[in-house]
């Protein structure tokens, strides 16, 4: 599958030079109040370097189009006015369980969602120390987690709001025990996911943590977010909480002309009319990610242009859309109300590494291929044992972001046991190797993956240079027999060659784009923040919205850690919070 833009002037470069010395509010990109003059570096009349362009509005003061406010919905057209004590916007995973927090602890909830549906992505929820961890204790020892965010901190560079990570450590436990009684009781089974154990490889080793559900029709680990959803809708409207779907919220309400509380948001119905939904405690914001917005993707996740799919933002109920997801509304309303942007910069990317939509050959359910990857020009560049989101930023470094594997039938047997995504206590045998070669060729027959008799009939079947790749392969197959990798130091178990007949090869084209992480500046209390990191009185957000939780990429090495914290840990506390006056 290519994610691509079909936009020439998308890429990176070419993107910014262009909206920044314009000034104009184009189609791709939209700076207001910018000319070629004042963001030149240059006395020669070039364009100004990347990184000036890429801080240019920062020096300047001036603004994307996406920062200035529309004008105000006027009073005289709103038709109806709704009042509670919080008001949620969005029925993901975070929105419904901050409203089950709420009402629980005596709130009144409106609750609005622009979806028609709730809205479920993704399946693993991390926790500490649960209930389920608790029971298996003995056979799978919960990990040291100070030792283990410490070194999940470091792969972010620290360059994150540390209060966040230690508040998920210390409530995960109480929000997934509440989870999973609510799951338990409508029924569906809790299940602890194995993830990617590797302790030899420590930094791309997974702990024990991540939590599903099986039942209703699903049966695999990782896949029942759906459930949880509409089991949380449910029993949220057994406790008084109003769901008014297919309503998109347009403007915050801020009083004193944006210097006091935000205390509502005003938002449009199916049949078009205004409503204002006032928030007597507070407005919660859980509207996901901004990755279907070109302009804010170039001013805060940069990278990511390349990978962007021109066709956009597919609709609110869209749970999986690869190449651009939501369009920011809720970031957008809280930069018009005076929140800032959140400190950790770039934002950071969730993205999927592939070959035509289905994954190079690996026998571990979230790793890249294992075996010999080379870039375009036939050249071996990375040391391939890597979780897949760390195997895409690699892949991203090289020419047209293009990745090639080569293997051979016994890779099938030598990279064995083949497992999918699995409970800690196993979801079946194994997948034999003769399957795993029926798999190939089936993709060989649908022309994902090519096939032939010889190495060089699969490199010539890619594309690629014939001398300096069959030179690689020779290269990688000794250092297979030597078991020592010279060159980047895999491991010996690893090191499989490319030695028997048929061969096969797959190219794995530009990353996609599952969603972006982060926004608006969050204290630890989920309060929305100004410039000054002053919280802005009745404004909440919660979920993937949430401001500096990630940073550099979102790594999975946390198994669902987005869901357990920023959505089930977070939505929970910020719920029960609000309700019971603790914020």
């Amino acid at each position: 599958m290519k994610a691509v833009h079909d936009r020439a002037a998308l890429d990176r470069r070419s993107f910014l030079k262009g909206a920044l010395a314009t000034g104009a509010a184009g189609t791709v990109g939209a700076l207001l109040g910018c000319s070629s003059t004042s963001n030149n570096s240059s006395t020669t009349g070039t364009s100004a370097d990347e990184d000036t362009l890429l801080t240019a509005d920062i020096a300047t003061g001036q603004k994307w189009a996406f920062e200035v406010p529309p004008a105000s919905i006027a009073d005289s057209d709103i038709a109806n006015t709704v009042e509670s004590d919080i008001v949620i916007v969005g029925a993901g995973t975070a929105g419904l369980v901050a409203a089950n927090a709420a009402a629980e602890n005596g709130a009144k909830v409106v609750l609005i969602t622009a979806s028609s549906i709730n809205i479920a992505r993704g399946g693993s929820n991390h926790a500490m120390n649960s209930k389920v961890m608790r029971a298996n204790a003995d056979e799978f020892p919960p990990p040291d987690t100070a030792q283990y965010f410490r070194q999940q901190l470091v792969a972010a560079g620290y360059n994150v709001d540390q209060d966040k990570w230690w508040k998920f450590a210390k409530y995960s436990e109480e929000a997934m025990d509440w989870l999973i009684d609510k799951m338990e009781a409508a029924g569906y089974q809790t299940v602890l996911e194995a993830g990617f154990s590797d302790p030899d490889n420590g930094p791309m080793n997974e702990e024990v943590g991540s939590h599903s559900w099986l039942g209703g029709g699903v049966a695999t680990a990782g896949a029942g977010q759906q459930l949880v959803v509409d089991t949380l809708a449910a029993n949220a409207r057994k406790d008084g909480v109003t769901i008014i779907y297919k309503t998109v919220a347009e403007q915050l309400v801020r009083e004193d002309n944006n210097t006091g509380r935000v205390t509502a948001v005003i938002a449009k119905g199916e049949d078009g009319t205004y409503t204002k939904y006032t928030g007597i405690k507070a407005i919660i914001l859980a509207t996901g990610d901004f990755s279907a917005d070109v302009d804010m993707i170039a001013k805060y996740c940069p990278i990511l242009l390349p990978l962007l799919d021109s066709t956009g933002d597919q609709g609110y109920d869209t749970a999986l859309k690869l190449g651009g997801l939501y369009k920011g509304d809720g970031q957008k309303m809280g930069l018009w109300v005076g929140a800032a942007w959140q400190k950790t910069q770039p934002c950071a990317p969730m993205l999927l590494i592939g070959a035509g939509g289905t994954g190079l050959p690996s026998p571990r359910y979230d790793s890249g291929h294992l075996g010999l990857l080379v870039n375009k020009n036939g050249y071996r560049y990375s040391n391939e044992n890597a979780a897949f989101a760390y195997a895409c930023f690699a892949q991203m470094h090289q020419p047209d972001m293009e990745s090639f594997a080569i293997w051979g039938t016994n890779y099938a047997s030598d990279a064995a046991p083949w497992v999918s995504k699995q409970t800690i206590r196993g979801a079946g045998d194994p997948t034999p190797p003769a399957t795993i070669i029926q798999g190939w060729e089936d993709f060989v027959t649908a022309k994902t993956f090519v096939k032939a008799d010889t190495v060089e009939g699969v490199i010539s079947a890619l594309g690629l240079p014939a001398g300096e790749t069959k030179a690689t392969v020779d290269r990688y197959n000794q250092l297979c027999a030597n078991e020592v990798d010279e060159d980047f130091f895999k491991s010996k178990e690893l090191l499989i060659p490319i030695g028997t007949g048929p061969f096969y090869g797959a190219i794995s084209e530009k990353p996609a784009v599952l969603t972006v992480m982060g926004g608006l500046r969050t204290n630890i209390n989920m309060q929305v923040c100004d410039e000054n990191d002053e919280p802005i009185p009745g404004l909440f957000n919660i979920g993937t919205m949430v401001g500096d939780y990630f940073a550099n990429i979102y790594n999975f090495n946390i198994e669902g850690n987005n869901l357990g914290a920023n959505c089930v840990t977070f939505g929970y506390t910020t719920g029960k919070d609000i309700a019971t006056g603790a914020v």
